[in-house]
């Protein structure tokens, strides 16, 4: 389905002694907003036509920092200070009906360079981006009202219901980082990979600087620090026979104070380039249907594909050309109804920073309609009995989100930090001696457990099922994993661990969640074609 996208990216041309100033420079973004959000409201309009009757405005100031390393050495490297991004929410007609949640595509970029940061370049940037969008809102505003009159469509809530609205202004600052020692952490970490039989071996180092300002016509306001580091390890091989193989491993922290030891990062390198190593000799997968453990990061890829997705959007965008929505999350009409073992509960906690020392993603104050959240039982003894909602679902839970550069015209619902609790648990060695009881039970020689997905490839270890031994495999399909896939949970581990999620297009969000068996999974070797072995051996290092 097409989005409506507002965005304006302007590039400040600011150097390493001018960087953003999260709290002297972010006086200048409110009163530039504020100034320029009265003027809307009281100005804006076209004879005839709606006016508007909200707009909020959303600032992002971003400093970034990447450096990535090859086998040792370093590759790559980029840095950004000042750089703005500036998205307008506008909603033409009124609270019962305006133009939003209906499909109508319009992408639009602003022209031009800022050459410092002022309060008169951000009201010209504003008032630019917001008559545009007020164009586009009319256009989609007529549409809509037409398609509601064809079709008879009566909604069910109003377009933006009434809400309590908050402010939150917290003094930021962004804590500083240390680019040479990312860089000789980056070098050391990919030089674990730097051995005969890898043929890559990166590793990625990225810091995101990246603070938002909220304001809206209503009086919501806050400020938000949304900064991130990532440190990426990935690997690639071919094994004797051609087949290639992948892994890699994604860590998350708030900022470069939350870095664990080096010695901490370097063995996790040394982990993954050890496990690819023996994957290259291990034996190819062959089919197999029956009990599966899925530990850790693979627990919390399955609870992302099959659960968080499903959660978000839970109002229907109509759409002239599609009548139906299929981006609208699947549990959307389905509370009331099991969608996981009875002895499953499932909390969204926006109000959660960390979990077990570690910040998470999805904590926030203020939603991006300018409400305070809720805390959410979305799951209680297996039966679906929330969802995230906004203003737009009849009743807000304070679930309006927007990704980083989600710049739509109207936030949807979508989860934060996702507590996947099950009521009975078990330990680690207690899950898989329940895992070889399983297949014992099912007449099965060996069972498997999956550790880590990565892009097309798994990481999964064939168990004996009399006496645990574990043998690492290669070549399978990605199984397929579905909504209906969690009601297959038959055990789970009192090992929460805590995953956050970043994208461009969507809010950051956390799963904290056991590890589990499923009852039953189907894995299919792959039916890739082998790739031809070069003709000369890969060069040694002297």
């Amino acid at each position: 389905m097409k989005k409506l996208l507002l965005f304006l990216t302007a590039l400040f041309l600011l150097g390493e002694a001018n960087a953003f100033d999260v709290n002297k420079d972010g006086e200048i973004i409110f009163k530039a907003m504020q100034d320029e959000m009265i003027r809307t409201m009281k100005n804006l309009k076209t004879k005839g036509a709606a006016k508007p009757h909200y707009a909020a405005y959303k600032v992002q100031a971003e400093n970034s920092f990447y450096v990535g390393a090859f086998m040792g050495e370093k590759f790559a490297q980029s840095e950004s200070e000042g750089d703005i991004s500036i998205s307008v929410m506008l909603r033409a007609g009124d609270k019962k009906t305006d133009n939003s949640f209906f499909e109508n595509t319009v992408i639009s970029t602003a022209e031009g360079q800022l050459p410092s940061i002022s309060y008169e370049s951000l009201r010209r940037a504003l008032w630019l981006q917001t008559d545009d969008a007020y164009k586009q809102a009319l256009d989609q505003y007529t549409k809509k009202i037409a398609y509601l009159k064809k079709k008879e469509v009566k909604q069910d809530n109003p377009d933006f219901s009434a809400a309590e609205i908050s402010s939150d202004t917290p003094s930021l600052q962004f804590q500083p980082f240390d680019r040479d020692y990312l860089t000789a952490l980056a070098k050391e970490m990919s030089a674990c990979g730097n051995v005969q039989a890898l043929k890559t071996f990166s590793v990625y180092a990225a810091i995101r600087q990246n603070a938002v300002f909220f304001l809206s016509s209503e009086g919501a306001k806050y400020i938000k620090d949304n900064s991130r580091l990532i440190i990426s390890i990935s690997a690639k091989a071919d094994t004797p026979e051609g087949f290639p193989i992948e892994a890699s491993k994604v860590l998350s922290y708030k900022n470069q104070s939350e870095l664990p030891s080096k010695e901490e990062l370097l063995k996790t390198a040394e982990d993954l380039s050890k496990e690819m190593q023996s994957a290259l000799l291990s034996p190819k997968g062959t089919a197999f249907i029956g009990p599966v453990l899925l530990e850790e990061q693979a627990a919390a890829y399955l609870f992302n594909r099959t659960f968080a997705k499903n959660v978000t959007n839970t109002k229907k965008t109509l759409s002239l050309t599609n009548e139906k929505d299929y981006n609208m999350g699947e549990f959307a009409l389905k509370k009331g109804l099991k969608v996981m073992p009875f002895d499953f509960n499932v909390v969204d906690d926006p109000g959660a920073e960390t979990f077990d020392g570690r910040k998470l993603a999805g904590f926030y104050k203020i939603d991006d309609e300018g409400v305070k959240p809720s805390k959410l039982q979305i799951v209680k003894d297996g039966k679906l009995t929330d969802l995230p909602a906004t203003r737009s679902s009849g009743k807000t839970n304070g679930h309006a989100r927007l990704g980083f550069f989600e710049n739509k015209l109207y936030a949807k619902a979508a989860p934060s930090n996702l507590f996947f609790l099950p009521q009975k648990t078990l330990s680690k060695s207690e899950l898989k001696k329940r895992l070889m009881r399983d297949c014992l039970k099912e007449n099965l020689d060996y069972c498997y457990i999956i550790r880590r997905f990565d892009g097309d490839n798994i990481t999964a270890y064939k168990v004996d099922a009399k006496t645990g031994e574990e043998t690492i495999t290669h070549g399978f399909e990605m199984p397929i994993l579905s909504a209906r896939t969690l009601r297959d949970i038959s055990a789970a581990g009192e090992d929460l661990t805590a995953t956050n999620y970043y994208s461009s297009s969507f809010p950051p969000y956390a799963i904290i969640a056991p590890s589990v068996i499923l009852s039953e999974l189907e894995l299919k070797p792959s039916q890739a074609e082998n790739k031809k072995p070069p003709k000369l051996e890969k060069p040694k290092a002297d």
